[in-house]
């Protein structure tokens, strides 16, 4: 092969391979770009995914919290609807007793009005001319035409009183065929409530377990529990140091004139009452959990109650809390001076507020199964300054 023509074959492979070479890298170009919208993609769904996560709820306690507000919400609206069906079945009994009443009224008027017109078919109607003609005089005329407006009259007012009561049974059966569809309509409410309810509980009842059966979970349940623990040993101590400071102030001022907590404080009688009749299920004190061996603290008495239990104060003084706490569900802490307070937890509903006086035996709230609550019970503690002591030597 001439050297021209060497030339030549490398002037065009040469010229191939530029015009090739951007064909290539496009396609590699376009490759890196979808790889790169790929990761973007990825790293827009994990974004996505840590917001939903913030906004879900962190603690076990709070998600106990959540789902007991809408646990609480389903049962007040159940309680609604079982009312409303039981007024419903009362109208309906007043509506059907009422019907009765009509239809016995209206079938002894019938009888009366067929009666009648069997009367007029077989001796005829009385008419104005028989009047005239067999009048004897214009007293008689007289007479008979007053009869005859009479009967003319009583015919016509039965024949009203008879419509009238037929329209006022059909209205009542138009109100219970109403009445029967309403509560048709409430069972089905009602049932779905009912199915609310359960799903919630469910949803409770599995964070519970969880957080019995896995160990991190249960790590952060009690670790939170002990956090309201100590909020509460720290809100006792704090009100404890201000009474004390208001008896100081007020005894530095010789006492007279002014109105401080320390005269207006109600003390209890330093001994304390069962707050329910019921066998002991738990007893205070250090305890091994049953999977992970690890130590817990009991920090009060168990008592064994159905739900909806009425709970009485234990003692006389002022409702320190009254509310949901952390752990410890729908709770009351009393405070009866001394030092001395009791709290009552794990409960359905609270009957008593904060600052509120109450006596020895008084009903604070009714027992119930919310917060870390496995099963309807009174959880009952006794504090000393603050920190918890076997109730069981107190009682």
């Amino acid at each position: 092969m001439d050297r021209k023509t060497v030339k030549l074959v490398a002037g065009l492979l040469c010229g191939s391979l530029m015009m090739a070479t951007p064909y290539w890298y496009h396609a590699e170009d376009e490759d890196l770009t979808n790889q790169l919208s790929n990761i973007q993609q990825q790293m827009t769904d994990e974004a996505n995914k840590k917001s939903e996560a913030e906004k879900t709820i962190g603690t076990v306690y709070e998600q106990l919290h959540a789902i007991q507000i809408e646990l609480d919400t389903a049962t007040a609206e159940l309680k609604q609807v079982q009312a409303d069906r039981i007024k419903l079945d009362q109208e309906i009994t007043k509506t059907e007793a009422e019907l009765k009443a009509a239809q016995d009224k209206l079938q002894a008027r019938e009888k009366v009005f067929y009666k009648r017109v069997r009367d007029i078919y077989i001796n005829g109607r009385l008419s104005y001319l028989d009047v005239v003609i067999g009048s004897k005089d214009f007293s008689d005329f007289a007479n008979r035409m007053e009869m005859l407006k009479r009967i003319l009259h009583s015919d016509t007012e039965l024949i009203n009183t008879i419509k009238v009561e037929r329209e006022e049974i059909a209205s009542k059966k138009a109100k219970l065929e109403e009445d029967r569809a309403k509560v048709l309509e409430l069972e089905k409410v009602k049932q779905e409530k009912e199915d609310l309810i359960n799903k919630k509980k469910a949803e409770r009842q599995a964070v519970l377990e969880k957080a019995m059966n896995d160990r991190d979970t249960a790590e952060r349940a009690y670790n939170e529990l002990m956090a309201s623990s100590a909020s509460i040993t720290a809100m006792l101590q704090q009100r404890a140091a201000e009474r004390a400071a208001a008896a100081n102030a007020a005894g530095s001022s010789g006492g007279g004139g002014g109105s401080s907590e320390a005269t207006t404080w109600v003390q209890g009688t330093g001994q304390l009452a069962a707050p329910v009749n019921a066998p002991i299920t738990s007893d205070f004190g250090w305890r091994i959990h049953p999977i992970y061996g690890t130590s817990r603290l009991h920090a009060g008495t168990d008592f064994g109650v159905d739900e909806g239990t009425p709970v009485h104060a234990a003692d006389g003084g002022v409702v320190a809390e009254a509310g949901w706490i952390s752990g410890y569900g729908y709770t009351v802490i009393i405070d009866h001076g001394n030092g001395m307070s009791t709290l009552y937890a794990h409960n359905s509903e609270v009957a008593v507020s904060a600052g509120q006086t109450v006596s020895k035996g008084q009903v604070v709230s009714y027992s119930g199964n919310t917060g870390g609550s496995t099963g309807p019970h009174l959880h009952f503690e006794v504090r000393i300054n603050g920190e918890p002591h076997d109730p069981m030597g107190y009682l």
